[in-house]
């Protein structure tokens, strides 16, 4: 099931299956970061900001960002 990456639990991980972002340059600057779709994607921390481990990289994103991430869970 398609879900927000912001739905996830702290700890769990989940795969990219869509980004659909608000701005051309938002999908451009994740790509760059390596979050793209097929990326696997652990959500180490909710709060105060949103900390993602990709790979060997870890981004913290707002909340508005997150919410324009869709996984799929692992």
């Amino acid at each position: 099931m398609v879900r927000p990456l912001a739905s996830l639990k702290q700890g769990e991980e989940g795969r990219v299956v869509f980004i659909a972002p608000k701005s051309r340059s938002r999908l451009e600057r994740l790509s760059a970061l390596g979050l793209i779709p097929g990326s696997l994607v652990n959500l180490a921390q909710k709060q105060p900001s949103f900390v993602l481990e990709v790979g060997e990289t870890t981004l913290a994103l707002d909340e508005e960002t997150v919410r324009e991430i869709y996984v799929k869970r692992v």
